[in-house]
């Protein structure tokens, strides 16, 4: 990869934040996410640099790459806007399913709402309410409904979503499968959500990269 990253010094930092089951960055499994191991793999790989590693929210690992921080990711989606500011790998990883997830307690309203399409539930049914990670590229069809129609509000940390989801402050989160099924785990409630298929969800899978200041 070229880019910043590998410029002057030898000096790769890499950034992460809490985002499991692909980063982990506290409790047992710190450390040992997908992305954590492929960043390992990575470190271990590229003697000739020097590497330092910095957990930062997510929101702020994007603005500080647009600024021309000398910082790499791993897990970042490829976007036309994005490759105006950072360089990509080949893909690293898969991002799939992406489902509408609720509460299990809510799985009879919106099978009432069936079969369930993005854009009707922010168009139609905008009292439902949702959140997205702030800067988040999640699959090309719901980054376009979410730019067209974005929610009442945001989030920073995957953890604060699906606790907000669980405590009925939020009624659904479009994620994927793996990430939902984490959490409820983590939540100490592996049987709290479900997912939905829905329209616009991707037909094949999202590919996560390596992502370093270009």
């Amino acid at each position: 990869m070229a880019g910043p990253a590998r410029g002057e010094g030898k000096q790769i930092t890499w950034t992460v934040f809490d985002a499991p089951p692909y980063t982990i960055v506290e409790g047992e499994n710190r450390d040992n996410g997908i992305s954590d191991r492929i960043r390992r793999l990575l470190t271990a790989r590229l003697t000739e640099y020097s590497h330092s590693t910095m957990t930062v929210p997510f929101p702020r690992v994007l603005a500080s790459l647009k600024s021309g921080e000398e910082w790499c990711f791993v897990g970042g989606v490829k976007t036309p806007e994005r490759e105006s500011f950072a360089a990509f790998s080949r893909p690293v990883a898969m991002f799939y399913p992406l489902r509408i997830v609720v509460r299990a307690a809510n799985r009879a309203r919106f099978e009432a709402l069936g079969p369930l399409s993005l854009q009707g539930l922010l168009t139609e049914h905008r009292s439902l309410r949702t959140s997205i990670l702030r800067n988040r590229a999640i699959a090309p069809a719901a980054d376009v409904l979410f730019r067209e129609h974005p929610p009442g509000q945001t989030y920073s940390e995957f953890g604060e979503a699906f606790r907000m989801l669980l405590n009925d402050r939020l009624d659904y989160l479009v994620e994927f499968s793996s990430i939902a099924a984490y959490h409820a785990r983590a939540l100490g409630a592996p049987d709290a959500f479900v997912g939905f298929p829905f329209a616009e969800e991707n037909q094949e899978p999202v590919f996560p990269r390596v992502m370093c200041a270009g």
